[in-house]
């Protein structure tokens, strides 16, 4: 599998609510940093992503890149009120056909007090 049909397959599944599909893109020792958290393991980042797609109204992709071991994703999570939108950039890197690495970057102000909530 290429790198942009995999990042691609995977972006689509968790917007989508198919965490499980989304799983099977990732590699078990998943190096993920964000904005809010960091991981270590595909499963406990899964776990994170599964609570904030359940605050996900939709998500609108703006722009991809895709190059021979990795992809930039920029797209606009609709949230609900008040966090609203939220413009998401989002860096993969491949191995063994599997996403090793994510650095999700966003302004996590107004999601961290409604998460605080």
């Amino acid at each position: 599998m290429d790198v942009k049909q995999a990042v691609t397959n995977y972006y689509r599944a968790w917007t989508t609510g198919d965490m499980k599909t989304a799983r099977l893109y990732l590699a078990d020792d998943l190096d993920f940093q964000g904005s809010i958290d960091t991981f270590r393991r595909a499963d406990d980042f899964i776990a994170a992503l599964t609570m904030f797609q359940k605050m996900l109204r939709s998500a609108t992709l703006i722009q991809d890149f895709y190059s021979a071991d990795g992809a930039a994703l920029l797209y606009d999570c609709d949230m609900a009120v008040p966090t609203g939108t939220i413009r998401t950039a989002e860096f993969f890197t491949l191995g063994e056909g599997k996403i090793s690495s994510i650095r999700l970057v966003f302004d996590a102000t107004e999601l961290r007090k409604l998460m605080a909530g």
